[in-house]
């Protein structure tokens, strides 16, 4: 662990948090994820030192998965009304649902995770407690290896309840429609996801927060089994579904074909011929990369569900004991690219 962690380690534990609001929306496509909810259930049980309550919504996932959650301690179930939203919009709309509820039960601190992050430190809250200035009180993961740099990553952002009171920001991932935002967006760089409005917030109010960037000694994928902080883990499993800006930068066929990306198309017809163009250009790469992404994801998440210590401690550098050599191929071919 880095000196500023062990400065904060000797701080009083937890000394701020009378009653941690943690918000996950569940999605599950298969019985294939239990045992990754399983991890993620045990390690927040594992690692929580303060008094907390988990608010969860589980309106799409299995009766298993269901009954797996809803029977863990200090489990709140929070049914919100339906929505036809979907991906980025929907787990936005959710974790609003969700944090108006925890605020009206009185939690003294928010805090977001991901259906696959989960803490691996006992001290995961005092540090993301100490690590936020004053003046905003949120501190969070930043996917700088994603191109990121406003954006507080809903994998793990922690909060005093009095952010929210102040600025009553939503966790959707669509623009408010305002001149600002938009000069927002192009200021900083930033691509719209969830958790775009909370940085928004920071970047209208001129607000420093915290920052936990990526610590892993080795790395398997570039975005797929983040360590941060040395105390949260993401396997950031949508990394398997779609590619990345990161993941064509050394693409010869992305180079070449970008101008007729930025081309600015008029009229239905032309701008289907700049997508048939740009399929005929990329399409192999794209297959291949998502093909690549898919059969990492399925590597690391069996190796994480199988010895989950072995993996983290992988990553952070250790021996590979327990890690397959196969994942020690990968990580050889992603550090050299």
């Amino acid at each position: 662990m880095n000196e500023e962690n062990q400065i904060v380690l000797a701080m009083a534990p937890g000394s701020e948090v009378s009653r941690l609001g943690i918000l996950v929306v569940y999605f599950l496509k298969d019985e294939g994820a239990i045992p990754l909810l399983a991890l993620h259930l045990d390690r927040i049980e594992m690692h929580t030192k303060v008094p907390y309550t988990l608010y969860a919504v589980a309106n799409r996932v299995s009766k298993t998965a269901w009954k797996m959650i809803s029977e863990r301690p200090n489990v709140k179930i929070v049914e919100p009304p339906l929505t036809s939203l979907r991906a980025s919009s929907e787990h936005g709309y959710y974790l609003d649902a969700m944090l108006a509820v925890a605020l009206s039960d009185g939690v003294s601190h928010i805090c977001t995770l991901d259906v696959d992050s989960f803490p691996i430190s006992d001290t995961w809250v005092d540090i993301l407690v100490n690590a936020a200035p004053e003046e905003s009180g949120l501190s969070g993961i930043l996917r700088a290896e994603n191109g990121d740099v406003a954006l507080p990553h809903p994998s793990c952002i922690l909060a005093r309840r009095d952010f929210f009171e102040r600025f009553t920001p939503s966790f959707s991932p669509d623009s408010n429609m305002t001149p600002n935002f938009r000069t927002f967006l192009h200021s900083t760089g930033q691509s719209a996801d969830t958790g775009i409005r909370i940085g928004y917030t920071l970047w209208q109010n001129q607000l420093p927060w915290g920052i936990l960037l990526r610590t892993n000694t080795r790395n398997p994928h570039f975005l797929m089994a983040g360590i941060y902080g040395d105390i949260v883990f993401h396997l950031g499993s949508a990394g398997r579904e779609h590619a990345s800006r990161q993941d064509f930068k050394h693409s010869f066929m992305h180079r070449v074909s970008s101008p007729i990306k930025r081309f600015r198309f008029s009229g239905p017809r032309s701008r289907k011929l700049q997508q048939a163009l740009l399929r005929f250009a990329r399409g192999d790469v794209d297959k291949h990369i998502l093909t690549r992404n898919t059969q990492v994801f399925l590597l690391l998440q069996h190796q994480l569900v199988t010895n989950p210590d072995a993996l983290l401690g992988y990553l952070q550098g250790s021996e590979p004991l327990g890690a397959s050599t196969e994942l020690a191929s990968i990580d050889s071919r992603e550090s050299k690219r």
